[in-house]
């Protein structure tokens, strides 16, 4: 069942099939801004089909505990999709981890619609589903990703040499976490 988290300004609803068409036209609206920072995508990606497919796939996801895909819209303009902001890879047992991605439209950088974001989607992490550990992985060069990292309150951990495949190239990921305050079960 799709959900939706509110922050102050935004909503992080999960999608279902019926809301492709929303979403190709963020992806489409993004691509060329986006481009620098996501790995190559399939020639049909952002085909309709291929888009509600793959919203299927993550509420599916979702309800195995693998992952959380949400869309980001202002309150004010719920039906227009700003952004993405995902907890994937979450890992259950002694680690209790998951690791944030994201991104936005490049009509919405700079209005601290990400920060908000990511701020809101740890808070879910840790107060709703429990997890410990919280992970970004941001490329050296990604100047605004980076800041958002360090005004989330994360901390920097290390370097991952060529941790990702991103534009054709494996690029280094600078690794930051922040950890639940609170002991967990």
């Amino acid at each position: 069942m799709a959900r939706t988290w509110e922050s102050e300004r935004l909503l992080l609803r999960q999608l279902g099939p019926d809301r492709a068409a929303a979403v190709r036209d963020y992806g489409l609206r993004s691509r060329e801004y986006q481009a620098p920072w996501d790995p190559i995508r399939p020639t049909d990606y952002w085909e309709l089909p291929v888009v509600a497919d793959r919203l299927v796939q993550q509420l599916l996801e979702a309800e195995q505990d693998r992952t959380v895909c949400t869309y980001i819209s202002a309150k004010a303009e719920p039906d227009r999709i700003l952004g993405v902001i995902n907890l994937r890879n979450i890992v259950r047992g002694s680690l209790m981890s998951a690791i944030i991605g994201y991104g936005l439209a490049p009509e919405a950088v700079g209005r601290g619609y990400m920060t908000e974001s990511v701020n809101r989607i740890v808070d879910i992490a840790f107060t709703e589903m429990g997890l410990h550990r919280v992970e970004l992985n941001i490329m050296p060069r990604n100047e605004r990703s980076l800041r958002v990292a360090e005004r989330c309150g994360f901390s920097r951990e290390g370097l991952s040499p060529r941790y990702l495949k991103i534009a054709g190239r494996w690029e280094d990921h600078v690794r930051f976490a922040r950890l639940c305050d609170g002991e967990r079960r």
